[in-house]
């Protein structure tokens, strides 16, 4: 028996061999496969159809879970049977393939690995597990094997969990955060307080927190700089009072204003003056009197003046509409002039503002026009500075189609009668008589 190491039966070291198989029947092309029972590197034998693959040349397995085929895997209809050869030996029963069952007391002297979720009935001396978890009458260490209290300053592991419930908390809880009912709360997230709040002699509030919202409003009184928005009504008196924006009604004393801007309507009933420095602007108008009774002045520029305009200076307009018949001082026969001078350009006769029209011209220069009105009579009267050269834009009209020559000498002076023909869409058409030269 010296070669049994004292042993009845078989000896520790002995082996019996313990056969795994499983079927594979792919359903379309498949490479990897997984060995249920898992298997022994080098002890996995596969047979394709009946006929065994060689290892490292047909398939591979290497890691003790899984097994590879080769040559583009198998396809549907193929039948692979994996075959593991697996050692059993009591001194390695990490190898056992079934159930291992101990009839009496297990004693570990290393230690015990994995999750322990079908573990039961665990009792330790210090705990016991039922229904709801586990109860223990002595203290329970995190991070330490001698748990000497409930507050034991062994504890220095950190422990998460998600709801903790206990019927008292011990400690400063300088570090507990989302807490409403210690004496010092210190959060970085919004506290919500379902009853009153009461704060001693002073509240300070960070630059940073927001906007705070009374919904019976501020009991003062107030002191010092109040910022951010106020929603509500606020009464008393103001000291001093900036940067204010909303709707609220305020009554004032003096306002000084620095490019004071206002968008509504602004309304002063005694107000019997105002002195502007700069431009007034009335982008909807001005109003004389209530409600516009002794004048009016639009946002286009028409005014209109109940009592009349009495201008001690001279009054200079583009036109002037009426019967005119109280206007002093206006040109024999009631004819207008406007004078220009041209030096090789083309000028522009402004029908609508005069009828007698006098160019003093130099070089080359074409006569247009602009406006009018039918059957206005005109004159144009054209001195030369100069030599000069005067030619017509297709406005002007001359008998028989024929635009005059003009004299072209320094000094000399043409004059030239027309009639408005027609304006518009049309075009403008200019009747022009003979040039008269004059020089």
């Amino acid at each position: 028996m010296a070669d049994r190491n004292g042993y009845i039966g078989r000896a520790p070291s002995d082996s019996s061999v313990v056969v795994a198989r499983q079927t594979f029947s792919p359903t379309g092309i498949t490479t990897t496969f997984t060995f249920a029972s898992g298997y022994v590197v080098g002890y996995l034998d596969l047979y394709l159809n009946g006929a065994k693959q060689i290892e490292g040349q047909d398939y591979d397995a290497n890691n003790g879970s899984t097994f590879t085929v080769s040559s583009g895997g198998a396809i549907n209809g193929d039948v692979l049977e994996a075959v593991a050869y697996k050692a059993f030996n009591v001194s390695a029963l990490k190898d056992a393939p079934g159930d291992f069952t101990v009839g009496n007391n297990l004693t570990v002297v290393g230690t015990i690995t994995g999750d322990g979720s079908a573990l039961t009935g665990v009792a330790g001396g210090k705990f016991s597990a039922n229904d709801t978890g586990i109860s223990t009458t002595t203290s329970v260490g995190i991070g330490t094997t001698n748990a000497t209290g409930a507050a034991d300053s062994n504890n220095t592991a950190v422990l998460n969990v998600g709801v903790v419930t206990a019927n008292f908390f011990h400690g400063n809880g300088s570090g507990l955060t989302g807490i409403a009912g210690t004496e010092n709360i210190i959060t970085g997230t919004a506290a919500t307080f379902t009853n009153v709040v009461k704060v001693g002699t002073a509240i300070t509030i960070d630059a940073t927190s927001g906007i705070i919202t009374a919904v019976n409003g501020f009991v003062g009184p107030l002191t010092g700089a109040v910022t951010g928005n106020v929603t509500g009504n606020v009464t008393g008196t103001a000291s001093l009072a900036s940067n204010l924006t909303g709707t609220p009604d305020i009554t004032v004393r003096n306002i000084t204003g620095v490019a004071a801007t206002f968008t509504g309507v602004l309304t002063y009933e005694d107000v019997t003056s105002v002195d502007s420095v700069g431009i007034v602007t009335a982008r909807g108008g001005v109003e004389l009197g209530a409600a516009g009774v002794g004048g009016t002045f639009s946002a286009t520029g028409f005014g209109s003046l109940e009592g009349g305009l009495n201008v001690a200076g001279i009054v200079t307009a583009t036109s002037f509409s009426g019967s005119g018949a109280n206007l002093t001082n206006l040109p024999a026969a009631g004819l207008s002039t406007a004078a220009g001078t041209a030096a090789g350009i083309v000028t522009t006769l402004f029908l609508s503002s005069a009828q007698d029209h006098k160019i003093t011209a130099s070089g080359i220069t074409t006569i247009t026009c602009s406006g009018g009105t039918e059957s206005e009579s005109h004159t144009v009267r054209i001195i030369n500075s100069g030599i000069t050269t005067v030619g017509f834009s297709t406005f002007f009209l001359f008998p028989s189609g024929s635009t005059p020559s003009l004299p072209t000498a320094s000094g000399a002076i043409s004059l030239i009668s027309f009639t408005v023909n027609r304006v518009g869409a049309g075009g403008t058409q200019l009747l022009a008589g003979a040039s008269l030269n004059f020089s």
